[in-house]
């Protein structure tokens, strides 16, 4: 998997994953494990109190990570390139989960656009850390076209 853009959508798949994963291990834990009907509709309020900031806090480190990861083989400006399309393509693939499954009337944009830049910057922050290491370039990974 040496292709940047597959990589990046592979990675952007992984991190939708992960973070909806995670968000749920982080509610359980701080919130604790509903039991009853009643219990169920406070953790559901609690939840969608913290949500906005266990978005942001794990989303960014997870883009981070996940941006590393799928720029780690190629180097300077291709691992960064990577990177930001893994970015990319996780707002795309996230906007699509909503337009689709979710009620677009209650977003809040201001903590949606928030979220994004700080998933887009944990990205390229990745992707700027894997362009510090030793790594080969798409050119030499990519056979060229005549």
């Amino acid at each position: 998997m040496t292709q940047p853009f597959i990589r990046a959508a592979a990675f952007a798949v992984l991190s939708l994953i992960l973070l909806a994963v995670l968000s749920v291990l982080v509610f359980l834990v701080m919130i604790g494990v509903p039991k009853g009907a009643d219990a169920m509709a406070s953790f559901q309020a609690q939840a969608a109190q913290m949500a906005p900031t266990v978005d942001l806090v794990l989303g960014g480190l997870i883009l981070l990570v996940c941006g590393w990861l799928a720029a780690r083989p190629f180097a300077g400006r291709d691992a960064i390139i990577t990177a930001g399309t893994m970015a990319v393509l996780y707002i795309v693939l996230d906007v699509l989960i909503v337009l689709t499954v979710g009620d677009v009337r209650q977003m809040s944009f201001a903590t949606t656009g928030l979220s994004y830049a700080v998933k887009v910057a944990g990205a390229l922050i990745g992707g700027w850390l894997a362009s510090r290491t030793p790594a080969r370039s798409v050119d030499t990974v990519l056979p060229e076209t005549e």
